[in-house]
C-alpha cells in the first residue's frame, strides 16, 4: 500500500491523527477497486450501504427504546387473545345439549336410511 496507516509506536498524538479528507479519499479509493474488482468478474458491484445517522442517545435510552417496541409489539400480537373470556356452565351445558340433539338426529337418520334400504332390497 502506497499510503499505509503510521504505526502506533511513532510518537506523538498528532502523527497518528487521520483527518476527514484522509477518510473519505480511503472509502473513495476503496469504492474504485471494489468496482473495479466487481468489473473484472463482470459482474454489476452491490448496492453500497448508506451510512446511518449519528444517533445521540445513550445506551440505556436505545436499549429502553427497543424493549418498549418489543412489549408493544407483543401486546399487539396478544391483544386479540385476551378479548374472549372462558365459557360459563349454563354455556357449556346448552352446547352439550345442541351437540347431544344432533348426535340423537345423526342417528335416526342413518337408522331410517339402513330401514329403506333394507325395505328396497326385499
Amino acid at each position: 500500500m502506497d499510503d499505509a496507516i503510521p504505526s502506533i509506536s511513532t510518537a506523538g498524538v498528532g502523527s497518528r491523527f487521520v483527518s476527514q479528507a484522509e477518510l473519505e479519499d480511503a472509502k473513495a479509493k476503496r469504492d474504485e477497486q471494489w468496482k473495479a474488482a466487481y468489473a473484472r468478474l463482470g459482474q454489476e458491484p452491490p448496492p453500497q450501504p448508506t451510512d446511518d445517522a449519528y444517533d445521540g442517545r445513550s445506551l440505556a435510552e436505545k436499549l429502553a427504546a427497543n424493549r418498549a417496541a418489543k412489549q408493544e409489539e407483543w401486546e399487539e400480537r396478544n391483544k386479540l387473545g385476551n378479548q374472549f373470556r372462558a365459557l360459563e356452565e349454563d354455556e357449556v351445558l346448552f352446547l352439550d345439549s345442541v351437540l347431544e340433539k344432533q348426535r340423537e338426529e345423526e342417528r335416526l337418520r342413518k337408522q331410517m336410511d339402513g330401514e329403506e334400504l333394507k325395505h328396497f332390497r326385499e
